[in-house]
């Protein structure tokens, strides 16, 4: 697994990021995809009357919820 590094100005070494960084940065992407998993089951419950208010199409519908989670 990597170690996350934090950037240090010229003529100074890497050290790697606190714990507590990692965790909260890993934590963040955990609920990034949470987000897009529970938007993607809201998008595909909407009928094709409100997919035309919004102005998104069947085909649109089914490319998005086709996609992984991890991806946006």
């Amino acid at each position: 697994m990597a170690i996350a590094l934090r950037t240090a100005p010229a003529g100074r070494t890497l050290r790697p990021a606190p714990v507590a960084y990692v965790l909260d940065s890993v934590l963040d992407t955990f609920a990034l995809w949470r987000q897009r998993t529970i938007t993607r089951r809201e998008l595909a419950r909407l009928d094709d009357r409100m997919l035309h208010d919004i102005g998104i199409s069947q085909i649109d519908v089914e490319g998005e919820i086709s996609k992984p989670f991890w991806k946006a």
